[in-house]
């Protein structure tokens, strides 16, 4: 179809034929890939439970879809086999892809066999090393966004939007201020508040993601 779409199931489950998932969506055009969704014969509701602008302009939409289904996804054939995913699992460019913790190399070759009665199989990558990934959970990101103040926030596009982060800047703390209708000092105020609340979140991350590369 030509969106350009990117998917990533959050959460999911199924049970005696029935599956429910909630699937985070980015496309150019989220309302045609929804009634695509839509269309299929097995799928028996789609509920958007959000929707928004991504910053590089993209339509970005969260769904919980509802299926009846009438054969396995290869997903779940993996589980049932026993095999373990771990990771979320993301659709790109017409494909599924997912995580696989295996015990060895024999088992990775059954796993390809097994899955390639549902099609082609690309191994994208191999690793002895496991790594739980270093990031905020969505509850503290969701926590970190709700803290920032609506005036902070409302400096902070300003600034972005006007150039004051570009190098060299494109704009002065002082214009920012003058655009905004406040004096300087609260401009610094505001700039240094968000910043280092913004910092503060971050830095722990960075540092546990150096420790352990």
């Amino acid at each position: 179809m030509g969106h350009r779409i990117f998917g990533e199931f959050i959460a999911s489950t199924f049970r005696n034929n029935r599956y429910i998932g909630m699937l985070a969506i980015e496309a150019r055009d989220c309302e045609a890939v929804l009634e695509t969704i839509r269309a299929y014969d097995s799928v028996t509701a789609v509920d958007v439970v959000e929707r928004y602008e991504t910053s590089e302009g993209r339509e970005a939409v969260t769904i919980l879809l509802r299926e009846r289904l009438t054969e396995v996804t290869p997903l779940q054939a993996l589980m049932y086999e026993g095999y373990l995913p771990i990771g979320p699992t993301q659709l790109a460019d017409g494909c599924e892809c997912f995580d696989l913790l295996l015990s060895n190399r024999n088992e990775l070759t059954e796993a390809i066999e097994f899955l390639s009665d549902f099609g082609s199989v690309t191994v994208e990558r191999i690793t002895q090393d496991f790594r739980r990934e270093v990031m905020p959970s969505r509850a503290e990101w969701q926590e970190l966004l709700s803290s920032i103040p609506q005036r902070q926030r409302e400096f902070l596009n300003t600034a972005a939007e006007r150039g004051y982060f570009e190098i060299p800047r494109e704009v002065t703390l002082e214009e920012i201020a003058d655009e905004m209708e406040i004096t300087k000092t609260t401009a610094s105020n505001h700039l240094r508040k968000v910043e280092r609340r913004l910092v503060e979140f971050i830095l722990p991350y960075v540092n546990l993601a150096v420790q352990n590369s």
